[in-house]
């Protein structure tokens, strides 16, 4: 029988001793408990966590991703108040309480899994971690917060702010990061740099490989349509306006990323337009598919063994 867990999602910092404790819920056992590190769960064979990843998680979930077992997070973070009061009667049961508790998010996790096990669309809630993410995630939001850091930099500098040589040393870590990234999507990501080489990229092309291994860590699925909504880059009217809002951000901008790299190549240099975006992506996805990447199994499909 496979085990699993539902989790709540924390943030701790290192320096606080006395951080409180991940909850969690047992649904075979029906048992609340709780432990100080995600990797004390390496006796379940399944991790279910809610929407918030935060840094101090990674390595944790690298521990057990690279142990076999499989994590996944709640990936509809803007439905928990459908969702609490949707099983409100059972959360009241349960523990004792109907509003937002540490215990009540993980039992609520676990009514969503009941449910869309019953509805066979599991895949809509909850996303799996692979390894390509517990690598390339983190050091890809360290890239982003490091890069924002220098812009901001570069701003003050230029309204006439001494900012001594803070420019210079942003300008190497950010640099230094964005190769590390480049170095483990190589290794990590199978077709990496064929793909690279579809769209002409070379090894100097450091933002746009930076953009695709980004591309490539967020987006779950080959297919172009499913892609383009997950992107934002679909148009939508009147009342299905409002879809275009629930799109990744961090993935869009990866995009951009890249195709930023494959305009100035050809010589364009002005900002990339939706056609743009949309013309770029089309283009990883049909290189992902001639390479005979699974259609529908997404970035997992392309990880390689951890070494």
């Amino acid at each position: 029988m496979t085990r699993r867990v539902f989790v709540d999602s924390k943030w701790s910092s290192k320096k606080n001793k006395n951080s409180k404790k991940y909850a969690c819920y047992d649904q075979i056992n029906d048992l609340f408990f709780e432990v100080d590190s995600l990797a004390e769960l390496k006796e379940y064979d399944e991790i279910y966590l809610d929407s918030s990843i935060f840094p101090n998680m990674w390595q944790q979930l690298k521990e057990l991703v690279s142990n076999g077992r499989r994590v996944y997070y709640f990936s509809r973070p803007w439905q928990w108040k459908k969702i609490r009061q949707r099983f409100r009667e059972d959360l009241k049961a349960k523990t004792g309480r109907i509003s937002k508790t540490d215990r009540g998010d993980a039992f609520l996790l676990s009514k969503v899994y009941e449910l869309s096990l019953i509805k066979n669309n599991t895949h809509r809630y909850f996303r799996l971690l692979t390894i390509v993410d517990v690598e390339l995630r983190p050091l890809l939001m360290k890239e982003e917060l490091l890069y924002k850091n220098l812009q901001r930099v570069q701003r003050a500098s230029m309204i006439g702010v001494d900012i001594g040589s803070n420019v210079k040393t942003l300008e190497k870590m950010v640099e230094d990061v964005r190769r590390e990234i480049i170095d483990k999507a190589a290794r990590l990501i199978q077709g990496f740099m064929d793909t690279a080489k579809c769209l002409r990229l070379n090894v100097d092309d450091v933002n746009g490989l930076v953009g695709l291994a980004g591309l490539l860590t967020y987006i779950k699925s080959t297919s172009y349509q499913k892609s383009v909504k997950y992107l934002g880059l679909c148009k939508a009217k009147g009342r299905d306006a409002w879809k275009i809002k629930k799109y990744s951000s961090k993935a869009q901008r990866y995009l951009t990323m890249l195709t930023n790299t494959i305009l100035w190549k050809d010589g364009e240099i002005r900002p990339p337009t939706f056609k743009d975006l949309r013309r770029v992506l089309k283009m990883v996805i049909d290189s992902m598919k001639q390479m005979k990447f699974a259609e529908g199994a997404g970035v997992s499909a392309l990880a390689r063994p951890a070494r």
